[in-house]
């Protein structure tokens, strides 16, 4: 029978899928979009990504393309047979970047995989920037109370100095010791000095800066008037001989510096190398101060294939890094709720839920239906005796168990003093009606039931 706690599970029900599927939708069209990713993620479909070079590679068949969405620090299944990408680096980030001893991407480049690393040359949104641990975003807070406090102690000098050197404009010369002798004044460590030393503590601890352990730097860009279809490159020497036919016009505005002698200038633009490569290990490293070159837009516009490919040299496998862009696998609800043992948080969610569906679908108190008012006393208005005890009846018994329970209740009245058989008879139609009530329904039921007691 369609009630009106069906209806309302009905349409519980049909609100959630709609919002299900209106969120689902919201997320599929924003994704598509491609602008909640930062420039040259892989994810990003739009001119400025590097959807294009993800897929052609997966479309060629010969590559084992993946993605990897965890912290580079924890990042397993690297082998010597694997280029791991990390296109986009932003340039404001690079001398931030560690190299840790126990680096897993450094270890592999060590047994013979190959490290690209390409720089991205704009600003980067701070929801964009990569990631960094705990024990490192430590390091970073105390260097930043560290110079906070210094730039607080240099202001109380300069007030001080300040304050002194108005006293010593209101007196004479200044008076001497006793002996003659001035006052020495212990040596304080300089700014430049306290870097260091903090620099080397991070060192010991997190590693060194990848400028340093790699052996190279990225001198200020000066003021430059870029062409319109950037700047013209000439080929250079690479480990294995062989530089690349085609070579890509360059967007960026920054040069690269080798400062170790394995550095090999890949490209150049006039003296100034922008791609470098050098050993390390048994494997390979290749440095980019740009990244357009691997964008949606510039494979469209004319790409350089046999640049792209000697980018991931001969390596079968391919990772393209995405958490350089910010992005990271969290692990899900289920995940952290493991994680930090929210169980119990869980679990009260639940029941809560279920308590809420259950209230929305069955009221706790009695419900009034329509028509239905209240007076002084609990009255109802405008209706007898006769119809609440319909409407009393019809929230309280089932209507298959209506004529039974009648039946019952009449049967201990005092004025029920009938013969057995015709007791019998009786309860031969309820029965009859509780088999078949389609058939056999309450108010046939129940005017046999009226017949038989006017016959006796």
């Amino acid at each position: 029978m369609w009630t009106r706690a069906t209806a309302t599970r009905l349409g519980l029900v049909l609100l959630g899928v709609v919002l299900v599927v209106g969120f689902h939708g919201v997320l599929e069209k924003r994704f598509a979009a491609g602008d909640v990713y930062p420039y040259y993620a892989s994810f990003r479909s739009d001119p400025l990504g590097t959807s294009v070079f993800y897929e052609s590679l997966e479309e060629l068949g010969t590559f084992e393309v993946s993605r990897n969405l965890t912290n580079l620090n924890t990042v397993e299944g690297l082998d010597a047979d694997t280029a791991i990408l990390l296109l986009g680096y932003p340039r404001d980030g690079f001398e931030d970047l560690r190299a840790p001893a126990d680096s897993p991407v450094i270890r592999a480049v060590e047994e013979g995989a190959r490290l690209v690393i390409t720089m991205n040359p704009e600003l980067v949104p701070e929801a964009f920037r990569p990631g960094v641990s705990e024990i490192e975003e430590e390091w970073i807070e105390r260097r930043r109370r560290i110079r906070e406090d210094r730039a607080a102690r240099r202001a109380a000098e300069i007030k001080e100095e300040a304050k002194r050197a108005g006293e010593e404009s209101e007196t004479p010369a200044e008076e001497e010791d006793e002996s003659g002798e001035s006052e020495e004044v212990a040596e304080k460590p300089t700014d430049q000095e306290e870097e260091e030393e903090f620099e080397r503590q991070m060192e010991a601890t997190i590693g060194p800066r990848i400028t340093k352990r790699l052996g190279f730097s990225i001198p200020a860009s000066e003021a430059f008037e870029r062409p319109a279809e950037g700047w013209e490159t000439s080929p250079g020497s690479t480990l294995s001989g062989a530089v690349p036919a085609e070579l890509p016009a360059w967007r960026s505005q920054y040069r690269l510096e080798a400062r170790d002698e394995a550095w090999v200038p890949v490209v150049r633009i006039g003296e100034a190398a922008v791609v470098l490569e050098r050993r390390f290990g048994k494997g390979t490293i290749v440095l980019a101060s740009d990244t357009y070159f691997a964008s949606n837009e510039s494979l469209h516009l004319g790409a350089e294939p046999g640049f792209l490919l000697w980018l991931i040299g001969d390596k079968r496998r391919v990772v393209f890094d995405e958490t350089i862009h910010g992005t990271v696998e969290a692990g899900g609800a289920m995940k952290l709720i493991r994680r930090y043992r929210a169980h119990g948080v869980f679990f009260g969610l639940l029941c809560f839920l279920a308590l809420w569906a259950w209230r929305s679908a069955v009221p706790l108190v009695p419900g009034r239906e329509p028509g239905e008012g209240g007076g002084e006393g609990g009255a109802v208005m405008g209706e007898g005796t006769g119809t609440g005890l319909i409407r009393l009846l019809r929230r309280s018994v089932p209507s298959a168990d209506l004529l039974p329970q009648c039946v019952e209740v009449w049967s201990r009245s005092r004025t029920a003093a009938v013969d057995p058989a015709l007791r019998e008879k009786i309860g031969g139609l309820v029965e009859r009606h509780r088999r078949d009530p389609r058939q056999f329904g309450l108010a046939e039921a129940y005017r046999g039931i009226v017949d038989l007691l006017r016959k006796r």
